[in-house]
């Protein structure tokens, strides 16, 4: 009997250091991407299925809305670098293998292939016996449905972090530094630039290097982390005090332009993840998680921001379910009725059942420990 307490007090023990370790600020991203993605994909489904050429200025705000909720991926990116090239802790090649990677790989197949069966079957309008093979083929080229490239992207990411990691504790870090800045320039300011003056030239780098760019990006976050681990706690705080309230400002500067441009008849410019003003926004949030003071407590209003992180994989997974059945299966859109009401319904709603989705995927013991 003793020794049974004992063992319940060790654990107990284990849990409140893992709390008192775990670093809120980042759930508290984590839930508020995942609100932009779904926020994101609920507007871009639209754009993606309809005559936009009849909604002129509903296009405007859709492309606002994209705008400003594209930071949802480079935020992603920059918790994983944070999470995974801190350079406190050490991942080894195979536990990333048997982890992490294994992980993405059984989402990829285990969501991935009924995705792509249910749109062979909105294609076709019907199911035949093929489609499930035909399915497997079309996750292993990367064609399920479109949400699921992230997890190609993370699973590459994935791979390549032991070596990252070896890398770059080898290094200076003003060469990082510099990397950090070639693939920021190359891959994001130049792309921006030479569509901007409409000149027909492309970059020496390929544009999808801006995801490394966003996973160092993490890193150079995790670096500063332990460096303030190692000063006095005056030190660090002095040191925030004197950084202001330049995200909050910084943020408040590129959604003024974001909008403005939008609005504007002559700005055509779209890009993706690597439009720069999204690549300031995802940094400038970041930063002001980071700099705040979310790794003090649980929970902060009565939200429990813990528990909504651990089911913020299962709502990127799943959120799409409900948005195609809306949009390729019964063809109601927001565009079906008042925007201005229905689209706010649409994203709601979404979360709302993508959540309970969730929830329910997470109470089964095998997808929670191998997948979820």
């Amino acid at each position: 009997m003793n020794q049974g307490y004992r063992g319940i007090e060790a654990a107990w023990e284990a849990v409140k250091y893992r709390m008192k370790d775990r670093e809120f600020f980042v759930d508290k991203l984590k839930v508020a991407a995942a609100c932009a993605v779904v926020l994101l994909h609920t507007v871009t489904g639209v754009l993606d299925t309809a005559d936009m050429s009849l909604y002129p200025m509903e296009e405007k705000i859709f492309l606002i809305l994209v705008d400003v909720s594209s930071w949802c991926v480079p935020v992603f990116l920059m918790i994983s670098g944070y999470l995974f090239l801190d350079p406190r802790h050490t991942v080894s090649a195979g536990r990333m293998l048997t982890k992490y990677c294994r992980r993405v790989f059984l989402a990829l197949f285990l969501f991935g292939v009924p995705y792509a069966c249910l749109e062979l079957i909105a294609t076709e309008g019907g199911f035949r016996r093929g489609m499930p093979g035909e399915a497997v083929l079309m996750v292993l080229q990367g064609k399920s449905w479109s949400h699921m490239w992230y997890l190609y992207l993370i699973f590459i990411l994935y791979l390549l972090t032991p070596g990252l990691k070896w890398v770059l504790s080898r290094i200076p870090k003003p060469a990082v530094a510099a990397a950090a800045c070639l693939l920021l320039a190359d891959c994001s300011i130049l792309p921006f630039l030479f569509r901007f003056l409409e000149v027909d030239r492309k970059p020496f780098l390929p544009e999808e290097g801006i995801y490394l760019f966003y996973y160092i990006c993490g890193y150079f976050f995790a670096e500063r982390r332990a460096g303030e681990a190692e000063r006095p706690a005056e030190q660090a705080g002095s040191r925030d005090r004197k950084m202001g309230g330049l995200p909050a400002a910084s943020l408040l500067l590129v959604l003024s332009v974001m909008v403005c441009s939008r609005l504007s008849a002559e700005y055509h410019v779209q890009m993706g993840y690597n439009y720069p003003l999204t690549l300031i926004l995802a940094v400038a949030l970041f930063a002001g998680g980071f700099r705040g003071k979310g790794r003090a407590s649980v929970q902060e209003g009565g939200i429990p921001w813990a528990k909504l992180a651990d089911i913020s994989f299962a709502v990127y997974l799943v959120h799409p379910v409900f948005l195609n059945l809306a949009y390729k299966f019964f063809h109601i859109t927001p565009l079906s009725f008042l925007p201005g009401i229905s689209l706010p319904l649409f994203f709601l709603g979404t979360i709302f059942l993508s959540a309970a989705a969730a929830w329910l995927l997470k109470k089964m013991p095998p997808l929670r420990k191998y997948v979820l």
